[in-house]
């Protein structure tokens, strides 16, 4: 390698590229961290819980448990679902356990958790009133999003990029 060589960076090209392409970037980032069961429960984890045990849970894993080779000599595994649960809501949490397994099932289409394994943590107040929580825009961040967006001709994206402008305000909060 040369020395003069040696900080050469690629140069930027300005070519349009579709919202699609670039979010395939931010979701390489997740996948890798996460497998695709984990990532789902994650996201739909308001859904399957109900709004009280989402102020008092959070999925942490999914772990996998070897449990027979079938004919073909593949391996077949088991998935446990780890979940934290505040003390305080554990026992009802437990009583609940075979519905939420049932709802998560029933969104894959597949027994894709067996059973759940309940740790209790105490769950930070933070993250109850962040889960809890909804958040508005206030007038002037609205206003700003809309002179942005004015010059386009497409109502329907108007429409889409004003929804995406007040998700990432409220998230941003």
């Amino acid at each position: 390698m040369y020395m003069d060589k040696k900080n050469i960076k690629q140069k930027r090209t300005f070519v349009p590229q579709s919202i699609g392409d670039t979010l395939r970037k931010v979701n390489r980032k997740f996948s890798s961290k996460y497998n695709r069961t984990e990532f789902i429960i994650h996201s739909k984890w308001p859904e399957i819980v109900g709004k009280y045990f989402l102020a008092y849970s959070e999925p942490l894993n999914v772990s996998r448990v070897r449990d027979f080779e079938n004919d073909l000599g593949e391996t077949v595994y088991k998935n446990y679902l780890n979940v934290s649960v505040a003390p305080a809501a554990a026992i009802e949490f437990q009583h609940f356990k075979d519905t939420i397994i049932e709802k998560i099932n029933t969104y894959f289409g597949y027994k894709a958790i067996i059973d759940l394994r309940i740790q209790q943590n105490y769950i930070p107040k933070y993250n109850i009133m962040k889960k809890t929580k909804s958040q508005k825009i206030n007038n002037v961040e609205k206003e700003f999003i809309e002179k942005n967006i004015e010059e386009f001709q497409n109502n329907e994206l108007k429409k889409s990029l004003l929804n995406l402008g007040n998700k990432i305000t409220t998230e941003d909060k």
